[in-house]
């Protein structure tokens, strides 16, 4: 029992392994070659423009549900619009370079263009929504200050090679690695331990599995890469592709952090705009994809059933660059403690 359910979780992470990989690594880049400063620029105008721009710009991001929070108050502060900070804030933490590969690598390219249409969407519609809506408060009183912050999360005018480098192997690996490992043995138990129609039903695909998954996903803080193996997992127990990608979408986009932080940005009003038009657009691409899109769980078995060598290699690779990030944050941590006790003596 125990060896069936290591080989599952492992076969789950070795699927999208490689494709992570790789998304990684374009992350990195567009961390250290993409600068808030030009995010801010481009985004600082109260226009249709500057809504349509947010939404594009932030689908390739490698920014979560935490890290765009601050780059969004940044942008609003400076004078964007309502619009345009609630289309970064909804198209960019659903999406990113390493979660558009890893989608693919788990669930084919029909349902990641799905996925990225839907995101671009919701940034689009709740933006020019809330611009529309909420004009009259646009003179209100501004966004909170954005504290300056030795995090990652804040953003920075320059950045070194040194710092794009210490964020490649230790602050964005560290961001991922425990949920998504303990998404992924989620899966594996689920998998191993549920029957592939647990849900069935309205359980299954209805409104009620819409409404159930994203009760589950408003409060739930989970990144766009976290949720692919808690959405395999949901898929393994029965739930259907639709609800799925309700999941994927709702999931990342809102958290109780996002929430509160998107009330003291833009406002009540424009919050509300944001959060409805989010689920109303993701249940619509749900039952379209029911309806449409013939995803059964047999297909990731046969997958499973032949991935290569370079997939098993690339997760000992990906297990690997996990575990560096955790030494090498140990010994910052360790140097850190050496100095402040050296100050102090």
């Amino acid at each position: 029992m125990l060896i069936e359910l290591t080989k599952t979780s492992w076969n789950i992470l070795a699927e999208f392994a490689p494709y992570l990989l790789i998304g990684f690594s374009i992350a990195g880049l567009l961390h250290y070659w993409i600068p808030p400063k030009l995010i801010i620029e481009q985004l600082g105008k109260s226009n249709i423009y500057s809504v349509i721009k947010a939404a594009v710009l932030g689908i390739p991001l490698p920014l979560c549900s935490c890290s765009v929070i601050p780059v969004a108050t940044s942008i609003r502060k400076i004078g964007a619009s309502r619009g345009a900070t609630i289309s970064f804030l909804s198209s960019t933490p659903q999406t990113g370079v390493d979660s558009i590969l890893a989608t693919y690598g788990l669930f084919g390219w029909i349902f990641t263009v799905i996925k990225l249409a839907v995101a671009l969407l919701c940034g689009l519609v709740s933006g020019i929504l809330v611009d529309i809506f909420c004009k009259q408060a646009e003179t209100s009183s501004p966004a909170p200050e954005q504290k300056d912050d030795d995090s990652h999360h804040a953003p920075t005018k320059n950045k070194s090679i040194s710092a794009s480098l210490r964020y490649f192997f230790v602050e964005l690996p560290l961001d991922l690695y425990k949920p998504l490992l303990i998404g992924i043995f989620i899966a594996g138990l689920i998998n191993n331990f549920l029957p592939s129609d647990f849900f069935s039903g309205s359980f299954s695909s209805g409104l009620l599995a819409f409404i159930g998954i994203t009760l589950i996903s408003l409060p739930l803080y989970v990144c766009a890469v976290e949720s692919l193996p808690l959405a395999f997992a949901f898929l393994s127990a029965g739930i259907s592709p639709g609800a799925v990608l309700v999941f994927l979408i709702v999931g990342p986009a809102t958290n109780s952090a996002t929430i509160l932080a998107t009330l003291k940005i833009i406002g009540k009003q424009a919050t509300v705009i944001y959060i409805a038009t989010l689920v109303i657009i993701a249940w619509t691409a749900g039952y379209l994809t029911n309806l449409f899109l013939d995803i059964q769980m047999n297909d990731f078995k046969e997958h499973h059933a032949h991935l290569s060598i370079w997939h098993h290699i690339s997760a000992g690779v990906l297990l690997a660059y996990f575990l560096n990030a955790v030494l090498c944050q140990s010994f910052f941590l360790r140097k850190k403690a050496a100095v402040s006790h050296c100050d102090m003596n």
